[in-house]
């Protein structure tokens, strides 16, 4: 059985230590998880964060095994201060590998699904690459009803990043 809990300051290390072990290409500098996640706890304190992404809100979850009380997963959302209102955008959503397989993942993403639709969302929108460490994840998206909307290519990056989104 997994639960959800709220990202704190107790668990934030073990939930970065996941995502960087998870995403290792795309885990450092300036937009990696700590980052994120320190700025969902303490907004003010990162200003510099939530700006430089034009965030309205962050909020991030942790998932645990409840036989083993282990961080297995991480989901969160946040909303960007633009006039798009109804749209959240997935934030670094992950699954431990060793717990693959066992329809976790999916279980995950539905209930960050009906979270962010019992707050009222319209439209859940996501991003992720073409980097096969992701192929799994892209087949999930879809099954999900995350549809491709746009590929982009940007420099200094080895793989295109596709953007996804779902109506909830």
């Amino acid at each position: 059985m997994l639960t959800y809990s709220s990202l704190s300051r107790e668990n934030i290390k073990e939930a970065t230590a996941l995502v960087r072990f998870v995403f290792p290409n795309d885990s450092e500098g300036q937009d990696s998880p700590e980052e994120a996640y320190k700025a969902s706890l303490d907004k003010e304190g990162h200003q510099d964060f939530i700006t430089r992404h034009n965030i309205k809100t962050l909020e991030y979850f942790v998932v645990k095994n409840t036989p083993s009380e282990k961080i297995i997963g991480v989901t969160g959302w946040y909303t960007e201060a633009t006039n798009e209102k109804d749209v959240v955008w997935l934030g670094w959503y992950c699954l431990h590998p060793d717990e693959r397989g066992k329809g976790l993942g999916r279980e995950i993403l539905g209930w960050t699904i009906s979270e962010v639709k019992m707050r009222g969302y319209k439209v859940m929108k996501l991003y992720t690459s073409e980097d096969p460490n992701e192929a799994t994840a892209q087949i999930l998206y879809e099954k999900m009803g995350f549809k491709l909307t746009r590929e982009e290519t940007r420099e200094g990056e080895r793989f295109k990043v596709l953007f996804r989104e779902r109506l909830l």
